[in-house]
């Protein structure tokens, strides 16, 4: 269920305090009605997500604060992290992907990037190299790191990850190839969430 508000706030200084005991008073609410288990790593199922647009100084302006905080609560569903709010600044590029999941562009961008390894995939669903290209990204591309987060020994990890490197026709040690496939695989991950 999705819910918009508007806070009228007589000091722009006092707006922080207004939204943290808005969201507390909505938690509460919620807690109330049907406690939520808390998963590890991120808010818990039908968790409240509180997001606020920017303040604005007239009545006029307001709609464009609705419209954003409409669009910063849609890129805070994905986040893993339990703020109590979320704002702008909050939601990253993962944020500004989820926002722009509808353009062509961004799909054009993807499908270049990771289609020939969605194709191999496709083919050898037991090996999804996607996945080792996922936790290879996510741990900074250290490796050893990387195959634990996969759970794969080293040998086999490395092995993954050359013949990523052979699909993709790229070079994972390669700072700007490797942030190029990261940006892909969170616009991939954004397109693909309603």
């Amino acid at each position: 269920m999705r819910s918009g508000a508007l806070l009228a706030v007589a000091d722009p200084a006092a707006e922080d305090r207004a939204l943290a005991a808005f969201a507390a008073a909505l938690r509460r609410v919620r807690l109330d009605a049907a406690p939520a288990r808390q998963l590890p790593g991120g808010p818990s199922p039908g968790a409240v997500i509180v997001a606020a647009g920017s303040g604005v100084g007239s009545l006029r302006e307001a709609r464009r604060s609705l419209v954003e905080a409409r669009q910063i609560a849609d890129a805070a569903r994905r986040d893993r992290r339990d703020l109590p709010i979320f704002r702008l600044p909050n939601v990253g590029l993962a944020g500004l992907l989820h926002l722009l999941r509808d353009e062509p562009r961004l799909q054009t961008f993807v499908e270049r990037e990771l289609g020939a390894l969605l194709a191999y995939d496709a083919q050898h669903p037991r090996e999804q190299l996607l996945g080792t290209l996922h936790a290879y990204l996510e741990q900074g591309r250290n490796k050893s790191a990387g195959a634990a987060a996969a759970h794969l020994s080293r040998p086999a990890f490395y092995e993954r990850l050359a013949r990523i490197g052979r699909i993709l026709d790229v070079d994972l040690d390669s700072v700007e190839a490797c942030l190029s496939l990261h940006v892909a695989l969170l616009a991939l991950d954004a397109v693909r969430t309603p």
